[in-house]
């Protein structure tokens, strides 16, 4: 508990209003000064009843992104029997911004209201230390309480719009693979084997050939794309990667590579993310790409020897020789431990220049 600006001035008043007191004796100042101190009584007991007896459940419905403002829901349940609650400001913990306030909690209910917040960075956080604070009755004191909600929010990096389309070759960015199938497109003709469809008979080039011939068919395989994200210790240009520098060049390189996977999905892609120490498999849809997201909203550094999904690997070899597609490595900087991959991908990114 402690006093606010208007309180200050009260308890200077008070002190004021007891020396005239003492010193002339005069009962009529006697009273007013027992009526000040009066006013101090009530506004404590009242302010602690007031936040007595609360608890409070938060969450959060859809995804969040960091650096995006997201409705946090409230449940503030009042377990007084008689008593309700007024004027309750609700602050959240750091690394979140944003305040919520609930005029009136009726006793023995549960009151919703909403909190605009926004997160900071990406990552896993515990809604475990939210504050209450109130200043009722007379806000000549603010008490600030902490209540353990529950529940926890995942905060994805932040998205951008990015255009790397035209970066990436012709043939890995939109072709689709052709090989014989079942597609709409004729890939070639040939000569008639026994099973196949009749239907595919080609009446003009059997006329030419004097033998029964078909078309083939191409098969459309989807298109895919793989990410290759850079999270090796080391590799920020004149900031060595622990500090703040390193740290923002690599949460730019995330940023850009949730960017990415959010882009290509939304264009039907099949997306493959590779980091340090996980690897997503080729998917595609709402839900793998929330995955990726998931994978991304946790990543962190290593060392080198602790990447054995990338060190000392070539692209063609980290891509897969047969997966159709291309590949697209993000850097942190030129100096990047995975600078050797750059030859054989088909785009990449240096997050220190974003």
């Amino acid at each position: 508990m402690r006093p606010t600006k208007e309180g200050k001035k009260f308890l200077l008043a008070i002190a004021l209003i007891a020396v005239a007191a003492v010193n002339t004796g005069n009962n009529l100042i006697y009273l007013v000064l027992s009526l000040m101190l009066s006013i101090i009584v009530i506004s404590v007991v009242g302010l602690r009843l007031n936040l007595r007896s609360l608890s409070l459940e938060a969450s959060i419905e859809g995804p969040v992104f960091a650096k995006e403002e997201a409705i946090l829901k409230l449940a503030l349940t009042n377990k007084k029997r008689f008593l309700p609650s007024y004027s309750l400001r609700v602050e959240l913990p750091p690394g979140m911004k944003g305040k919520g306030f609930i005029p009136y909690a009726r006793s023995s209910a549960t009151t919703e209201g909403g909190v605009k917040a926004l997160f900071e960075k990406r990552g896993v956080y515990r809604l475990e230390n939210l504050f209450v604070e109130s200043g009722f009755p007379f806000i000549f004191f603010t008490r600030r309480l902490r209540i353990r909600a529950k529940g926890e929010v995942v905060v994805y990096p932040e998205v951008k719009e990015i255009d790397i389309s035209s970066a990436l070759s012709a043939g890995d960015y939109r072709e689709h693979a052709r090989r014989p199938g079942d597609g709409d497109e004729m890939l070639f003709i040939r000569e008639f084997r026994y099973g196949d469809d009749l239907k595919r008979i080609n009446w003009k080039a059997t006329a030419k050939a004097d033998k029964l011939m078909v078309k083939e068919f191409a098969m459309d395989e989807p298109k895919s794309l793989t990410i290759i994200l850079d999270s090796i210790v080391g590799g920020a240009r004149g900031a060595n990667s622990a500090g703040a520098r390193g740290a923002e060049v690599f949460e730019k390189a995330v940023s850009f590579a949730a960017s990415a996977s959010v882009k290509f999905i939304k264009e039907g892609f099949f997306v493959r993310l590779l980091t340090c120490k996980d690897t997503q498999a080729f998917g595609s849809g709402p839900e793998h790409l929330r995955r990726l997201l998931y994978s991304l909203a946790l990543v962190k550094e290593h060392d080198t020897w602790e990447c054995p999904n990338i060190a000392g690997a070539t692209c063609p070899d980290i891509a897969g020789a047969r997966s159709p597609g291309g590949t697209l490595l993000i850097l942190k900087s030129g100096d990047s431990a995975l600078r050797r991959l750059s030859p054989d991908c088909d785009m990449v990114v240096y997050a220190s220049s974003l």
